[in-house]
């Protein structure tokens, strides 16, 4: 043992970390107390009678300050509890559980599975890819009217046929693969992303664009005009653009005209943009094809066909990628469940670069030799019943609206009286993946039911960017059963249980069905508060199932 207590500092230093904060008040009274612990100095080694034991193993006399004796016990502890201690349960700090509300109404019923959509029939003369479909009807039915154009007031300035279409989408893909080069070497090679930059008052052009970079085996983007060089949207297509490696832009004359431009006269580089090349697609721009070029119209693969851009809750804009056979089933599905035949006439009030109405007014009414009367977004601001009038005009048997534009429909109807919607087989209310306005349809029934819309044409369906088309209610004649409707007791749904209710208590919400799901999908239910929600994560389409054979 030693013969003197070594000094308080080389105790904390040598065999101990700094101390911790709880000796922070008794720094003044160690150094108070220093020279009493000198007068231990001279204690023999067999001396117990009245000697403790330091926190280094020191003998002291008793007299040392009990003061000096709690600093170095807490000395002697370690300045983190054993690991052990971490995993012990304090339970005066658990939150109590909440118990059950003994009033919570139980669950009830059977368990829900998920549902198949019909399986899908079999076409002999289908075509084995959309291309494919395109070549028929340009080559053997060229004059066969593809879309018609208006413009703000509602007359039609321009019909694109099958042939014209066929014929220009060849130009296009020639040109974007032999035409553009940079530094003597091809701009362009399949597979490189292409942006569509169109108008709404442009869907011939964004057509011609759309099936030139399929037929060049490029991968159109398509995107909104920007209007202004910093715009916050216009932001977030950027990086979308820049993510997928854009490096040229499809627009056509009157619209690179009114894009925002430098001093040298160029489009400028927008905000968050990567560097792009504009070309215009007018067809004093195209080269026509020689003789020996030939696009390879290929069948439907898992290649990727287009890249579709949406916006997440959190405000962010993320592509969707769309397989050729994905596209192609999806066509073949909207085929059967909406019945679709050749020649059939649709009229499209929505966005044709993009969900419903690219689905509708560009994909499916190709491969069936569909006839689509386009409806400009301005026209409809102008005349919110010019769709109407359109339905009458050219006889349209299948529209695709919005509940909004059925609304709006509704304030101008006073105004127009010779109208007739008896024609119509098909009213398709395309709200995507939000609920669908049940009050907007059934008032809009309720005006034009006199004027020959009949009950069982409204049909909505359910979508999204990602699984497409999931559910679509079919009119009787197509298979469907009638229209489901529930009303459900609000005070049982907000224990996020179902039960019906009756229609005299102001607590309930009227539930509609979106008909059935799509042929060859499967689809797993559950019921939220608006309508039958739709999570678009388990949709599988029809190519997946025959060639992946998804479980």
């Amino acid at each position: 043992m030693a013969d003197e207590l070594p000094c308080l500092s080389s105790i904390s230093t040598d065999n101990h970390s700094a101390p911790p904060d709880v000796t922070t008040g008794l720094v003044e009274h160690l150094h108070h107390e220093r020279p009493q612990v000198a007068s231990v100095r001279g204690v023999p080694r067999g001396y117990n009678s009245s000697i403790l034991e330091t926190a280094d193993g020191v003998p002291v006399n008793s007299r040392v300050s009990s003061k000096i004796q709690q600093l170095l016990n807490t000395l002697k502890r370690p300045k983190r509890p054993p690991l052990k201690e971490f995993f012990v349960d304090d339970f005066e700090e658990l939150l109590e559980v909440q118990q059950p509300d003994p009033n919570q109404p139980k669950p009830e019923g059977n368990q829900m599975n998920v549902l198949k959509g019909e399986p899908l029939g079999v076409v002999t003369n289908w075509p084995p890819s959309l291309l494919a479909a395109l070549q028929r009807w340009g080559t053997t039915q060229p004059k066969a009217p593809c879309l018609t154009a208006l413009d703000t007031t509602g007359k039609a300035i321009y019909t694109l046929t099958y042939g014209k279409l066929w014929s220009r989408s060849l130009k296009l893909a020639y040109t974007l693969l032999n035409k553009l080069t940079t530094k003597n070497e091809p701009l362009l090679k399949p597979g490189d992303r292409v942006a569509l930059v169109f108008p709404n008052s442009d869907p011939v052009m964004f057509m011609v664009a759309f099936y030139g970079c399929l037929l060049a085996e490029l991968i159109p983007v398509p995107i909104e005009v920007p209007l202004t060089r910093k715009d916050a949207g216009s932001q977030q297509i950027g990086f979308l653009l820049g993510s997928c490696g854009v490096t040229l832009a499809l627009t056509t004359d009157a619209c690179q005209k009114g894009l925002p431009k430098a001093q040298t006269g160029e489009v400028v580089t927008f905000k968050g943009w990567p560097r792009l090349i504009w070309f215009v697609i007018d067809g004093k721009h195209l080269a026509k094809p020689t003789k020996d070029w030939h696009p390879q119209v290929r069948d439907a693969s898992a290649e990727i066909a287009y890249i579709e851009y949406k916006t997440s809750k959190e405000g962010s804009t993320v592509g969707i990628t769309i397989s050729h056979a994905s596209m192609l089933a999806h066509c073949h599905a909207l085929t059967q469940a909406c019945g679709y035949s050749e020649a059939e006439t649709l009229t499209n009030v929505l966005d044709f670069k993009r969900d419903a109405g690219l689905w509708h007014g560009v994909l499916t009414s190709v491969m069936n030799r569909m006839h689509v009367i386009s409806i400009p977004y301005a026209l409809m601001k102008v005349n919110p019943l010019s769709w109407i009038q359109k339905v009458c005009l050219y006889k349209a048997r299948v529209a695709v609206v919005k509940s909004r534009d059925m609304h709006w429909s509704l304030l101008a109807q006073r105004d127009q009286r010779d109208v007739s919607l008896s024609s119509l087989r098909m009213l398709i209310v395309a709200d995507g993946a939000n609920p669908w306005s049940i009050s907007s349809c059934d008032a809009f029934l309720n005006v034009f039911q006199s004027r020959g819309l009949r009950p069982e044409v409204i049909c909505p369906c359910a979508s999204s960017s990602e699984a497409l088309t999931v559910a679509i209610r079919r009119p009787p004649e197509l298979g469907g059963p009638p229209p489901g409707k529930a009303v459900l007791s609000m005070n049982c749904l907000s224990f996020s249980v179902i039960r019906v209710d009756t229609e005299e208590k102001l607590s309930v919400l009227t539930v509609q069905d979106v008909g059935q799901i799509m042929p060859g999908g499967r689809k797993a239910f559950h019921v939220g508060l608006n309508i039958l929600h739709l999570s678009c994560l388990y949709y599988y389409t029809c190519a997946d199932e025959i060639n992946k054979n998804v479980k």
